[in-house]
């Protein structure tokens, strides 16, 4: 039996199990009993460091933060840059940029937000502590910060960056004198932001909110609960017997189980690549630039978009997708040829083929144990063995930033946010990282202009040409776009996410 035989026969067994579930004819999870109240949703996983919302930049953390927590800017689900807590934005000279903010905006807890308290957050980030934060590293182009008056805050930057608006979307800006009385860590457990809702409780698995009614963006709903469940299964389960009302991140092959339960599927832009990144070092097969086009052109990424993704994904053509700031129209999927695989192995010396050891996270996006063994069978037709290892985030974590892979790729998506633009995530594969798997020097000065120009459309142009090369080089196994897909139960009115995060305060509740 082939592999795509296997992987639908899998579908149907999982579809006629759910719907047994749904039928009551198979038992539910009991902990997850219906409901009335709040609206509940389901997201893989909370936040580690709780309520700091400077700890990280993961998209993830956005469902479990933006409740409480607001940016200067943010980004509508077209890509487009809009205001949230500013309203408006100039570049005064090529090294400063003013923000004016909104006015009447108020922390939970009522005290005002000013100028001073974006410029308090921006200092706590140039502390030792503050430093070691992923939101420091997305902001280290920002050199110092003043408020001009307690309406415009100005920001200045180490060297011209075009994109300082965009980069902050990354700043979650905190209530300060709350800040300062707890530090960072009692902060994590009672947070206090001037987004739409407060936080009511943080336990383990779950986070419940109330009502903010002093916010500009008042919501519509009294309650909202965040519950971590990590399996798509458990989401699936826990939606169609009423446990939650929203489940994040879902597959095609849920489909038909929500729409019978009386909701839908609402599918989001994607903003992702998930990609088999080569470990490109002396001694290894990928250090051949001939053996990585060999490994795009053996892997057949239709099959996975059009068959195991149901057409809800499209090829990967660069590290980067539609709508990006940047993002090159001209690059095309390498296409499926064996035989040209085939013909570069030999001439790279590997007619015998070799054996490439991948460390992956599987779990995390639609369909990705399944893809992993398409990849597989679709490499050992042209001699290839891929040996996969399963391995946690917290690993992949350390690998990324330690550069302690045991292996010769993993998996790792090219991310865009929070600033959506390339060149972000393409860094990682530079030799501006500190252990980086991939440093080719000639395309340094490109990419350094490209971080340093003033100008938005010169930053796109050169992004382009960035983009153009690493796809020559083929520096990854690019597979597919991450398709963005959340199952909405019969409850829920109003779901209008912008990109990257919920709106928490559009959503209203049926009876």
């Amino acid at each position: 039996m082939s592999i795509l035989s296997t992987v639908n026969t899998l579908k149907t067994l999982t579809f006629f199990v759910g719907l047994l579930t749904y039928l009551g004819l198979l038992p539910s999870t009991p902990m997850y009993a219906a409901s009335t109240s709040p609206l509940r949703v389901g997201v893989a996983a909370l936040p580690a460091s709780d309520g700091d919302p400077h700890r990280s930049v993961s998209v993830f953390t956005t469902y479990t933060w933006s409740p409480v927590f607001e940016t200067l800017t943010t980004f509508r689900e077209d890509g487009e840059l809009i205001g949230e807590l500013a309203t408006s934005w100039q570049q005064i000279e090529p090294t400063e940029w003013h923000f004016s903010l909104r006015d009447g905006v108020v922390f939970s807890n009522g005290r005002p937000l000013t100028a001073h308290d974006v410029v308090h957050s921006l200092d706590y980030l140039k502390t030792p502590h503050g430093q070691t934060t992923s939101t420091a590293r997305d902001l280290s182009v920002i050199s110092s910060a003043y408020a001009v008056d307690d309406s415009t805050v100005s920001i200045n930057t180490h060297m011209p960056s075009a994109i300082l608006p965009r980069i902050m979307a990354a700043l979650y800006i905190v209530e300060p004198d709350h800040w300062d009385a707890l530090g960072p860590d009692e902060f994590a457990r009672d947070p206090i932001g001037s987004g739409p809702f407060t936080v009511e409780s943080w336990e383990q698995g779950q986070v419940a909110y109330l009502a903010n009614s002093r916010s500009w963006r008042a919501p519509k709903i009294d309650k909202i609960q965040v519950l971590q469940l990590p399996e798509v299964t458990t989401r699936l389960q826990a939606l169609i017997t009423g446990g939650i009302d929203i489940a994040i991140g879902m597959g095609p092959d849920d489909i038909p189980l929500i729409e019978a339960g009386g909701g839908y599927m609402h599918q989001r832009n994607p903003i992702d690549v998930i990609s088999i990144t080569f470990v490109i070092e002396e001694g290894r097969p990928a250090n051949d630039v001939r053996v990585r086009r060999a490994l795009n052109y053996a892997v057949n990424k239709n099959a996975i978009t059009d068959v195991l993704l149901s057409g809800y994904s499209k090829p990967a053509t660069q590290g980067a997708v539609r709508g990006l700031l940047g993002y090159n129209p001209d690059l095309r999927p390498y296409p499926y040829d064996p035989e040209r695989a085939r013909a570069l192995l030999k001439e790279a010396g590997y007619e015998d083929g070799f054996t490439l050891d991948i460390e992956v996270i599987i779990g995390s996006n639609a369909s990705d144990s399944a893809i992993y063994q398409l990849v597989a069978s679709n490499l050992a037709d042209v001699g290839v063995t891929m040996r996969v290892s399963s391995i946690p985030t917290s690993q992949m974590v350390r690998i990324i930033l330690q550069g302690k892979w045991k292996g010769d790729g993993f998996s790792q998506v090219f991310g865009a946010w929070p600033t959506f633009e390339p060149i972000r995530t393409i860094r990682l594969h530079s030799c501006l990282w500190p252990n980086p798997w991939f440093c080719d020097k000639r395309i340094m000065p490109t990419m350094e202009a490209a971080m340093a120009s003033p100008n938005l459309e010169r930053r796109a142009e050169l992004t382009r040409e960035v983009l153009t090369f690493y796809h020559e080089q083929a520096t990854a196994l690019l597979l597919h776009e991450i398709p963005l897909l959340d199952a909405i139960g019969p409850r829920v009115i109003g779901y209008a996410p912008n990109k990257g995060k919920i709106n928490y305060e559009t959503i209203t509740l049926r009876d």
